[in-house]
């Protein structure tokens, strides 16, 4: 888990001029990156329990009223 989180994090550095260049970093580095740091937050979500959770859940989010 903290190596996906550091390599999100190495990935969020790269810098250029070129917004093509931006663009299809943030497409085919970053993207993937976050969801394999999702993925761990999804599981957690799932066995932490709700009162523990600090974060408000997706299905808070999307049904919240």
């Amino acid at each position: 888990m903290l190596g996906s989180v550091a390599r999100l994090e190495q990935l969020m550095e790269h810098e250029s001029e070129d917004p093509m260049e931006e663009a299809k970093h943030a497409c085919y580095e970053i993207r993937p990156a976050m969801d394999a740091v999702r993925r761990y937050a999804d599981a957690l979500e799932g066995l932490v329990a709700d009162d523990m959770w600090p974060l408000p859940t997706y299905q808070e989010m999307l049904f919240i009223k």
